[in-house]
């Protein structure tokens, strides 16, 4: 049986397909409960899915440079994907992370966990909290995979030297 080979571009529709799917949600649901809901069930399957994407692409690492590629765009997927998960939480829920700009540079910075570091755009709801402690479980699997992995592949190379 002959292996699937990992393609970038997929990964980057299905993080496509579930923004989309969020958003639409977010349109057509007037309820602040269910799309607070369904943004906390997106962002859950979307980072498992980003971690998922992150096995396959090393699997298909050739080289050093290679990787680096392909886990940069990964984790680029990642922190793109989750600044869009804080922008419609505050527009579900506003005030939810007060004193946080919706512009796209403020949202990326943020996604990156500058909420860990930055106490005063700490939730103040419940929705916040609990869409912060998935992205900071799920930022903590992709890194230990990252840094697993990368450890492995230099330990591989350097038994082929």
């Amino acid at each position: 049986m002959r292996r699937r080979h990992f393609h970038l571009l997929h990964s980057v529709l299905a993080t496509v397909v579930l923004l989309a799917l969020e958003a639409l949600l977010g349109l057509f649901v007037n309820n602040a409960n269910i799309a607070v809901y369904a943004i906390n069930v997106i962002a859950i399957v979307g980072g498992i899915g980003i971690i998922v994407v992150a096995v396959e692409a090393i699997e298909e690492v050739k080289n050093t440079r290679h990787m680096l590629f392909l886990l940069t765009a990964v984790l680029a997927e990642f922190v793109v994907f989750f600044s869009m998960q804080y922008w419609y939480i505050s527009l579900a829920v506003p005030g939810t992370f007060a004193g946080l700009s919706l512009d796209p540079v403020t949202l990326l910075l943020h996604s990156t966990m500058i909420f860990a570091f930055n106490p005063l755009y700490m939730p103040t709801t419940l929705a916040g909290r609990a869409l912060m402690l998935i992205n900071t479980l799920e930022s903590m699997g992709l890194v230990i995979f990252v840094l697993q992995n990368i450890w492995q592949f230099r330990a591989k190379e350097d038994n082929n030297i």
